[in-house]
Parts: structure tokens; sequence; C-alpha cells
């Protein structure tokens, strides 16, 4: 019989809601909380043998933490496959899900399952990683679709523990991950590229052998009509961070940001202030952090009257590896905070 870790977060485990955000990693014996829905999908086909959880919040506070402790439970219990989730849209735990199926399966080559949303912004960083032995399935957008999530996850789960090769994802049920691989197709290429061709251009469903991902078309926003009174923020995804880090970013692949004070500053002092950043020699950015938030220049607009106001806190992220998906929630929710705060104008310093 198959043997399964099922990786859940506090609400999924049975633990509670945001008041439990902050649990560390603990384990269930057997199928607690969503396991035991999906240990009755799975028919007694396969076993769940342990529940690990994790609180949303405390995961990436401690993410590499996180990810060695549940390697360790599972390596101990010894599964054929981890499974995490559903996380439907929360992007909290989708990271989690991603990130600990991606640990997993390099530190134990064991095959991983998960699901969520497409539109969840961890799918982006599970595409990423381009990793063959993690898959992650399409669910609904709320927990609305448990049921069904649970059912697609038992069938998918008893067919990648049954040993076969798994095909691609348009024919499997997962969503890609960008990997190509050598085949044998039933026509040349050419002959193929004119089918495609025509059945486009009579309308008729037809699948492209090259998908590319789409990218928004932003339209500018309006002038500002007088910067004299208007109030001005500082954005960046430099990494420049108050010393020691505080909020555990990362060097590469962030999903979150934040914003930290400067309301009784004139300048950003060498020693106080430090670059978090995969991309570039951050030594240069700490002996001057105004190269990534530059809080001087702005002062002096502001003592001239150039502009109206300077906002009295900088947002930040390191930006380095971010997925498309991720930045894109990100600049959503900074951009609500900005109008929330009477901003009305953007500097945005990239690197």
């Amino acid at each position: 019989m198959l043997t399964i870790v099922h990786v859940v977060n506090q609400f999924f485990a049975g633990l509670g809601g945001e008041e439990k955000a902050d649990t560390p990693v603990g384990v269930l014996e057997g199928a607690a909380g969503v396991a035991r829905g999906l240990q009755a999908q799975l028919t007694g086909e396969a076993q769940i043998v342990a529940t690990v959880f994790c609180g949303d919040d405390y995961f990436p506070e401690h993410c590499d933490e996180v990810k060695a402790a549940v390697v360790s439970e599972v390596r101990s219990r010894e599964p054929q496959m981890v499974v995490a989730g559903p996380a439907f849209s929360s992007g909290r735990y989708g990271f989690a899900c991603v990130e600990v199926c991606q640990a997993v399966s390099e530190a134990l080559h064991l095959p991983c399952v998960t699901a969520m949303h497409p539109e969840n912004p961890a799918v982006g960083i599970y595409r990423d990683y381009h990793n063959q032995r993690v898959f992650l399935l399409p669910t609904a957008e709320t927990v609305s679709g448990m049921t069904e999530a649970l059912k697609g996850l038992a069938r998918f789960i008893c067919r990648v523990g049954s040993g076969v090769e798994m095909g691609p994802a348009h024919k499997e049920g997962y969503l890609p991950r960008g990997i190509r691989r050598v085949g044998k197709a039933d026509q040349p290429g050419v002959e193929r590229a004119i089918d495609m061709l025509l059945r486009k251009e009579r309308n008729e469903p037809f699948m492209t052998e090259v998908p590319m991902e789409l990218w928004d078309r932003v339209r500018p926003a309006a002038a500002l009509r007088d910067l004299s009174s208007a109030t001005i923020a500082i954005v960046t995804t430099s990494g420049v961070v108050p010393w020691g880090n505080p909020d555990g970013f990362k060097i590469f692949r962030n999903t979150h940001w934040r914003k930290y004070s400067v309301a009784e500053l004139r300048c950003m002092e060498a020693g106080r202030w430090e670059a978090v950043h995969g991309g570039y020699n951050v030594s240069f950015m700490n002996q001057n952090p105004h190269y990534g938030v530059p809080l001087d220049t702005l002062r002096a607009l502001e003592a001239e009257r150039v502009i109206g106001r300077l906002y009295p806190a900088y947002y930040v992220l390191p930006g380095n590896g971010g997925a498309p998906s991720v930045m894109r929630r990100i600049g959503q929710e900074i951009a609500s905070d900005l109008r929330g705060g009477g901003v009305e104008g953007v500097l945005l310093v990239s690197t």
C-alpha cells in the first residue's frame, strides 16, 4: 500500500485560524484535519501515516528552519510520497506547500503533490523550480471546492503511486512546469505547424507546442498636474532594510513586502541599513543606502518645494527572481496601501 505524509497549515490541521498562524511545526500521527477527508477519498489504496502542520505566519518567518524540520519528520516515517494542501487561493499557504514539496523532493527524492487555484501567487514559484518530481493540481478559488479538490488529489496520487510514467500536463491534469521532453511526433513539424495555422484561421480548437507566458499590458498613469503639492512615496526593489533584516527577506524569490518609517530621518546612514539581494554586489549599497532609497535627495526636493511632501515610510522588497504572479500580487497590495495613505506619486527605485 502506498504510504503518504500530508502537510497542511494550522487551519486545515484543525488547530485554529489566524490566532494560531504563528504555530511552529508539529506532527499528528495518521490522518488529521483535512487529511482525513483525503484518506476517505483514497479508498484503501494509500495510507496517510502522519499529518505535519505549520502556521501560515510561522512558515515565511522561519522558512529554512521549517523546511528542515519537515524533511526530518518525513524522513523518519519513510513514506513513498508527500502531499501538501490544497491551498486554494491562499498565498501564504500556497508558498509553504510549494517550498515544502521542493525541499522534500530535493532532499529525499520523493514525488510530491500539491494543489491550489491557478492564480495563487505560489504557482509562479512552482513553475520556476522546473522540478519533475513535484506536481501541482488546479483547484477552485475557495474552500467550497474542497470535495472536488480532494477527489482530484486522490486520483492523481494513486496514478503517480502506481509507478507509471507521467505524461504531459495537459493530459495528466497538473499545471505545466515549463519542462520540455524529446518525443516522437506522428507528423513532421511543418505539417503540424500548417495544421495549427489552419485550425486557428477556422476558429477551431488547437494546442500550441510552444506555449508563451502572457504579460500584462499596463497603461501609464496620467502625469501629476502639480508636483509641488503632491505626496510622493519611495518604492524600491533594492532590498534595503534595517540592519539585521528583521522581517526575514531572502536574497531571491521573496513573496512579501514591508514598509519602514523614515518620518524622522533626513538621510540613510551607513551601518543602520543593509541590502538583502542576490542580484547585485550589495557592498556598494551597504556603504551608501541612498542608491536604493534616495532619501537625501527627496528631502532636498521637499525643502525646495519641488515636491509637496515625502510619505513618511518607504516600501521595499528584494526583487531578485520574483515570479510574475507574485510580483503582480505584491504590486496590488502596495498600491492599495499607497492609496490608503493618500499618496499621489511614486518614485520606483529598481536595481
